[in-house]
């Protein structure tokens, strides 16, 4: 059973919802998930946040945050999956934002990426370096996502 399958079953299993604030991946998080029949059960929905007005206008982040770091940071990453969270009402919020190239911004180099989620009253956040093309960077990024959701469902008890 590959990975995604497991998540949708062990997420649906103990009847926890999960949405996604997603910038870098621009929808792929969305699209695995959603490739996944039953996935409706669990999955409430995603923004794709991937301009800095973007994450203001959706998600209020004042934009001297956003302009700091260019919208790529551990604090930036981890109020995106707070604030997705609550936008949907369900159990997990994540997110996930980065530089996929071809250049990064602000001195941070290209395949730097944050994963976050948020349960209950507790997250994490995971910077990652990723080597390798624009989409190499956007797909990983995705699945180590994918991989940090089934690792804490895992967790979660029922």
């Amino acid at each position: 059973m590959l990975l995604l399958e497991k998540l949708v079953k062990i997420l649906k299993n103990k009847k926890i919802t999960l949405s996604v604030a997603e910038s870098c991946t621009g929808g792929f998080v969305s699209y695995l998930l959603t490739k996944i029949p039953g996935s409706s059960k669990i999955f409430k929905g995603a923004f794709v946040t991937y301009s800095l007005e973007s994450k203001n206008k959706f998600f209020k982040i004042p934009l001297s945050s956003l302009k700091r770091t260019e919208g790529v940071s551990e604090k930036i990453c981890l109020l995106l999956a707070k604030k997705i969270r609550k936008k949907f009402n369900t159990d997990i919020g994540t997110a996930v934002v980065g530089f996929a190239g071809p250049k990064a911004k602000k001195g941070i180099k290209v395949g730097t990426v944050y994963i976050s989620l948020t349960y209950r009253n507790s997250g994490c956040v995971k910077k990652v370096i990723i080597k390798g093309s624009r989409d190499k960077i956007r797909k990983t990024a995705s699945k180590l996502l994918i991989k940090l959701i089934y690792d804490t469902a895992k967790t979660i008890k029922p």
